[in-house]
């Protein structure tokens, strides 16, 4: 099996030459072994017994009449000497001893001779092949040299047809050979580039490259995110803390103190929810999230008050406002995430007013009555880092885009509204949600 191992070894298009080859080599010997065999065949069988025949059969009638005439054929001719008077018989021929063979004759032909005695005589036979090989070669020779030829000509018909066919095979895989990964831009292969006969195998492993450079990308691009947004937002909550220990060093205060360790604790948080946010938005899929039957009216109610009471905002009103229990699958921490991100923002940017949040039966909508924005402002809200014309506020400058990244990545639905000096409205819906109305059973 090794050598055939190695004869199976490179490429496609090597293989099916050392095939082809191979062919025609086990095609040209066993056609040359098959002529020697019939050639074999014919002299030492069919000949030979046929000879054998021709002297029983003159024996038979010589016994019963001796002036029975020997064979004379064109192809065959007979010498008898009778006890031992070889004067009739050729020079040559008179020393063969019984048996078939090849004799030598003056011409330098070598004819079949048969030599047989019977009761002290002896029958020489002598069979000139030539004109039975010139009607073989005729009728055997050359039409077997006909159906070699075109065994020869299917075979080359069947190389050439399999090297096309395997062509587009080669061809992708020189592609991908030559394929550059470190490009900046990672291109798909598109059917044009193999033409329009492009067998299925080839298109089903184009389209599998395809999905591979599609999750390669998508990789890629989670990496570059989680890159660009660990290393931009974790500076800010860095330095506070950096900052807070330094204050914490030099106060002597108890009161003052524990504000600083409150202040510290809840950079913490931030960096923890970010961190956590940052590891979600860079995960392939979301298997691994713990997904439950979230009620929106509890969680939203919870997170208002937790943020709301992170912030100094004596004359800003806050509230959850609903008609029935909102009810969606989805992993809880992710929606929490979301929710605050946009209570976050909202109260960061009213300063008196309200923040309100309004649950129906397609989804969620926030209202404040802050800064609001313009509508240059209202198209890039959603961009990494954008703060918009009022940069006073505090903030990681990623929360709407990690809202936008969170939402696109669950299939849930985003929309803005925002009048510059009167207030911005938010709205996330939920294609696939359970809404029942309060006093339903």
């Amino acid at each position: 099996m090794k050598p055939l191992n190695r004869l199976l070894t490179g490429g496609l298009r090597t293989r099916l030459v050392r095939v082809f080859l191979l062919q025609v080599l086990a095609i040209s010997i066993a056609t040359v072994l098959g002529v020697y065999a019939a050639a074999w065949v014919v002299e030492r069988v069919l000949v030979q017994e046929a000879l054998n025949g021709e002297a029983e059969y003159f024996w038979d009638k010589h016994d019963d009449d001796p002036t029975f005439p020997l064979p004379d054929t064109n192809n065959l001719t007979a010498y008898l000497a009778e006890d031992g008077d070889t004067a009739t018989v050729p020079a040559w021929l008179r020393d063969e001893p019984p048996g078939f063979r090849r004799g030598h004759r003056g011409d330098r032909s070598s004819p079949v001779i048969y030599v047989s005695e019977h009761g002290g005589d002896r029958l020489y036979l002598v069979f000139d092949e030539m004109q039975v090989s010139s009607l073989a070669w005729y009728f055997g020779v050359a039409p077997l040299t006909g159906v070699l030829l075109l065994i020869y000509l299917l075979t080359w018909l069947g190389y050439v047809m399999s090297r096309r066919a395997v062509s587009t095979v080669v061809q992708l895989s020189d592609a991908v050979r030559n394929y550059d990964f470190g490009s900046g831009r990672l291109e798909k292969f598109s059917q044009e580039e193999f033409g329009e006969a492009t067998d299925t195998e080839t298109l089903a492993l184009v389209n599998a490259f395809n999905q591979f450079i599609q999750r390669l990308e998508s990789f890629i691009r989670r990496e570059r995110n989680f890159t660009r947004n660990a290393s931009h937002e974790l500076r800010t909550p860095l330095a506070v803390l950096r900052s807070n220990l330094g204050l914490l060093a030099r106060q002597s205060d108890p009161e003052a103190r524990a504000l600083t360790v409150e202040r510290m604790n809840r950079t913490v948080r931030d960096m923890e929810a970010l961190v956590e946010t940052l590891l979600i938005l860079a995960r392939e899929s979301e298997s691994r999230l713990n997904w439950s039957s979230v009620v929106l009216n509890d969680l939203l109610a919870d997170l208002l008050d937790q943020i709301a009471s992170t912030f100094d905002r004596p004359e800003v009103t806050t509230g959850v406002r609903a008609n029935g229990l909102l009810e969606i699958s989805a992993p809880e921490r992710v929606l929490a995430i979301v929710f605050t991100n946009l209570i976050r923002n909202a109260l960061s940017y009213t300063e008196k007013g309200h923040v309100h949040i309004l649950i129906d039966r397609n989804g969620v909508t926030l209202q404040d009555s802050g800064c609001g924005m313009a509508e240059t402002d209202l198209e890039r809200m959603f961009e990494p880092f954008y703060r918009g014309h009022d940069r006073s506020n505090e903030g990681y400058g990623l929360g709407l885009s990690i809202v936008r990244r969170l939402c696109d990545r669950f299939g849930w639905h985003l929309h803005a509204d925002s009048e510059l000096g009167a207030g911005t409205e938010i709205r996330v819906e939920f294609p696939q949600s359970d809404f029942k109305p309060f006093g339903s059973n």
